[in-house]
């Protein structure tokens, strides 16, 4: 059982060279190896916060937005996102999210990172 009140709530600074600050809660992460996913984790984007277009070579990583309004990136392309909305962001694809469409709002999204591939 994991419980929001619960969970260690891990507060990350300038993610990745963006703004602000993005307050993290990992539910499942790489310890648990039997998972075919490296973590999971429930962000919560402050005000104005912003994670910029970046790249994960070698793994995949799934947004899913919870609540508030954003804006998400992918492979250089903006779009408005919204509670419901998700993407999927292949290994060596760039994306990124930004919270500063909506003045003073929090943006909530979870994410899914996916083990890399392992050779055959």
């Amino acid at each position: 059982m994991f419980s929001y009140t619960q969970m260690q709530k891990i507060i990350k600074q300038s993610v990745r060279g963006g703004d602000g600050e993005v307050h993290c809660r990992d539910y499942i992460n790489s310890s648990m190896n039997s998972m075919p996913f490296e973590a999971f984790g429930l962000n919560e984007m402050q005000p104005g916060a912003t994670i910029p277009e970046h790249c994960h070579a070698d793994s995949e990583e799934f947004y899913f937005i919870v609540s508030g309004r954003g804006t998400g990136i992918h492979n250089g392309r903006q779009f408005e996102v919204g509670p419901g909305d998700g993407w999927l962001c292949r290994a060596g694809e760039t994306h990124g999210i930004l919270n500063s469409l909506v003045q003073g709002q929090v943006l909530t999204f979870a994410s899914v990172f996916f083990a890399p591939k392992k050779a055959e």
